[in-house]
């Protein structure tokens, strides 16, 4: 396999998501739950907001991301 025909494959098997502000490419199918898990976030303190909606914990397993989505992570943070 040439060189370019590997770039497009790998293209073609990943999404372009904008986490907080930022645009990464993330391998294909993406959830949010794996997004999380792909970036090393816990998932006990924060909410995540996709294309201007939150999104709830328990729905995080099954909501794919779709290539230009706009991922914003919000992390609690303690404290006094």
């Amino acid at each position: 396999m040439s060189n370019q025909t590997q770039t497009e494959t790998a293209i073609a098997e990943s999404v372009t998501l904008e986490v907080n502000g930022e645009s990464r490419r993330f391998p294909a199918p993406q959830t949010i739950a794996t997004l999380l898990e792909s970036l090393g976030i816990a998932a006990d303190r924060v909410a995540v907001e996709m294309n201007k909606t939150i999104v709830r914990k328990r729905d995080w397993s099954q909501t794919p991301t779709t290539d230009g989505s706009q991922i914003e992570i919000v992390q609690f943070v303690g404290g006094g």
